[in-house]
């Protein structure tokens, strides 16, 4: 089923998913979904989402040596796929995952099932109104992911934690992020230096001392760790498919004339333990 823009737009977040593998066939010109419009497109194309966000496994391993989650009841808001709330449930107690795509929620649903996963449930709903008791939780994550701050404080408990993982803000395409900002005016002109996306590039440790954070109030240091971290998609062809019809025919172009298969990340995660 071949969808307008228009009729995206439209659909809103009850868009329908497309077949599997779908993605593959596009008009490189103008494609629809367009490139970058992650919504659309994990909402349109789950599968390919799915495939593309290893950088969330590596987020995910990164946290559990920061943050212990075990017997922790745990909300993974903009829930995705699931990868984020997989790589949670491997210690929580209970994970909610909160997507407000039904297509991309009934796609991660299938995942769990694959996976016999039974500490993960997902909750279709909008992170503007979290359908969570207040005071009710130990931990909100947020990955790749944008967040209601007021609504994670009021859903946890005193002392909970909030941890935004993603990108470095100068490194939102990873390696590929310096190729790609002269296209794209939203991407920052001031790069991260190629320098950072080797392999065993040293992690980094900081701490804000601010009481306040993302406009709720915070106890102590706020903890960030940035690192590098390497996606292995395996087969160079496949990769270049993935990031050419996320990011455009630069991205497609880049992987496929140096035939590589891996996609290197500076990422951060971000932790604060919210007052109450």
């Amino acid at each position: 089923m071949n969808l307008t823009q228009a009729e995206i737009n439209r659909s809103g977040y009850k868009l329908p998913a497309a077949p599997i593998d779908s993605w593959r066939i596009y008009d490189e010109n103008d494609p629809i979904p367009g490139y970058f419009q992650f919504d659309w497109l994990s909402s349109r194309h789950p599968d390919l989402y799915h495939q593309f966000a290893l950088s969330t496994v590596g987020l995910m391993k990164k946290l559990h040596t920061l943050i212990d989650l075990t017997d922790l009841v745990v909300l993974d808001i903009g829930a995705g796929t699931g990868r984020s709330s997989m790589g949670a449930a491997e210690k929580a107690k209970r994970v909610f995952a909160v997507e407000y795509y039904q297509s991309v929620a009934l796609f991660g649903k299938s995942q769990l099932q694959q996976a016999h996963a039974t500490n993960v449930h997902y909750i279709n709903a909008d992170r503007e109104h979290l359908p969570l008791p207040d005071n009710s939780l130990d931990v909100v994550i947020n990955a790749w992911a944008e967040l209601n701050p007021e609504e994670a404080w009021r859903t946890l408990k005193p002392g909970g934690h909030l941890i935004q993982l993603g990108a470095v803000p100068n490194a939102l395409c990873g390696e590929l992020t310096s190729l790609l900002a002269p296209d794209y005016a939203w991407l920052p002109k001031d790069c991260a230096p190629l320098e950072v996306f080797e392999p065993g590039y040293p992690d980094t440790h900081t701490t804000a001392d601010n009481s306040i954070w993302n406009g709720i109030p915070v106890t102590g240091s706020i903890n960030i760790q940035q690192f590098t971290y390497v996606a292995d998609y395996q087969d160079y062809s496949e990769a270049a498919c993935m990031l050419g019809r996320l990011y455009g025919p630069k991205a497609r172009h880049y992987l496929m004339t140096r035939k590589q298969s891996t996609f290197a990340w500076r990422l951060q995660i971000i932790i604060g333990q919210i007052k109450k």
